[in-house]
């Protein structure tokens, strides 16, 4: 008995688990596309990047150490020994071989302000990787609200099918007794017919949509049960964060940086040096024969003409940063726009769901009263037919604006950049 209690509850576990596992929601939706899409492989490639471009960036700085050497005849060389009794005649034959050393010590800032400005360019483009997913999400909540737009209808018109049927077979037992005309039956089943077509239509429609929510997702959801979301708390006060705004920003920086950059140049450049080698003649110029030589110091280079070339630079960044400023303050604008008028449309969907519920209760007592009415012969099926789908499109509309609704807060979710 306790195994069979066991094997009871572990069956039905599995039962709850696949039927959870059957129902989606919009969340996952999202969460399945991102993972389906190339944007966490993006960010990763960008990561990689960044390290590339911050030692190329730093690569200045690193020891440089290089062997050179010479093999070289000389047409003419100092004659000492026309002028000093006893010196010794300088060979025209000159060779050498030796190893060159630098190190920079001090290059204008160019190491820091080359390697912000990668950060910031990498940056850049990890915010319009952010973007693609944020309208990937679009997406997904537009096909989701669709879809669940597509099931209220056709439940509706499922009822109103159901409704139909019941009257129907009241009216086929009325027609049989003679009571009623053979007309009333047979424009009711002309309304049954037309309820089978639009519901057929609504279904391939539906069909559709999930084809092409399941190659996004990367889920087969052709079984699925999509739930119904939560409306989702929206500020209809609060100031937009759109990603766009921290790419102009981040732009601006860029620029300057690339300003800073650039002025680094005109900067004194300090570096240490060390040269050695064997040849002749070495630095005693006196000796005509093969020796070892060497020589360390410090060197200073001071621009001094570069500031024309930087002047010319910082105007053309200048002027870009005042394009990207109008180009900031025109998409500010347009966003705003939009940003109100959904707020418009969310407060007139709102108004237009209290009404909805109103005429709906309405419709059906108008309706109930319609089916005895027809049962008594008083009024036509023609008459029936009309109200019923004044009822159902009633129903109808109340659906259609509740998930609008929800598209709407959605949508002013992205406009604000809190998706």
């Amino acid at each position: 008995m306790k195994k069979y209690l066991l094997l009871s509850c572990f069956l039905f576990s599995l039962v709850c688990f696949v039927f959870s596992q059957n129902v989606v929601t919009i969340e996952q939706c999202q969460e399945w596309a991102v993972a389906q899409s190339s944007a966490n492989v993006q960010k990763e490639l960008n990561d990689k990047l960044l390290k590339v471009k911050l030692n190329n960036a730093a690569s200045h700085i690193f020891p440089k150490l290089e062997i050179n050497g010479e093999a070289a005849y000389h047409s003419d060389v100092p004659q000492l020994y026309r002028y000093v009794a006893g010196a010794d005649t300088f060979n025209n034959h000159q060779y050498f071989i030796g190893i060159d050393f630098e190190q920079v010590v001090f290059e204008g800032g160019k190491l820091y302000y080359g390697r912000r400005y990668e950060k910031l360019a990498n940056q850049a483009e990890i915010y319009k990787v952010e973007i693609s997913i944020n309208e990937m999400k679009e997406q997904i909540i537009s096909l989701y609200l669709n879809l669940l737009i597509l099931d209220k209808h056709l439940n509706i018109l499922n009822n109103a099918e159901d409704l139909l049927q019941k009257q129907l077979a009241q009216l086929n037992t009325l027609q049989a007794n003679g009571i009623i005309p053979s007309s009333s039956v047979s424009q009711l089943e002309v309304e049954m017919m037309k309820v089978g077509q639009n519901k057929g239509e609504l279904q391939a429609k539906k069909e559709s949509l999930i084809a092409s929510l399941s190659i996004l997702t990367g889920k087969d959801l052709s079984q699925a049960e999509f739930a119904i979301p939560e409306v989702p708390d929206v500020d209809l006060n609060s100031p937009s964060a759109r990603l766009e705004y921290k790419i102009f920003e981040n732009g601006k920086q860029t620029m300057e940086f690339q300003r800073k950059l650039h002025l680094s140049n005109s900067l004194p450049r300090l570096s240490i040096f060390a040269t050695g080698g064997y040849g002749r003649p070495n630095y005693n110029f006196f000796n005509p024969n093969f020796k070892w030589y060497y020589e360390v110091g410090v060197r200073v280079n001071i621009p001094l003409i570069d500031w024309a070339k930087s002047t010319g630079v910082s105007n053309v960044i200048n002027l870009q940063k005042a394009i990207l400023s109008s180009q900031e303050n025109d998409f500010a604008k347009g966003n705003n726009i939009a940003i109100q008028e959904k707020r418009f449309e969310i407060k007139r969907i709102e108004d237009m769901l209290v009404l909805d519920k109103q005429i709906t209760e309405k419709q059906k007592e108008i309706t109930n009263a319609f089916s005895i009415q027809l049962l008594n012969g008083t009024i036509t099926a023609y008459d029936y037919i009309k109200q019923q789908n004044d009822e159902t499109q009633s129903l109808i509309n109340q659906e259609m604006h509740s998930i609008q609704l929800l598209k709407a807060k959605y949508e002013l979710l992205a406009l604000t950049g809190r998706l």
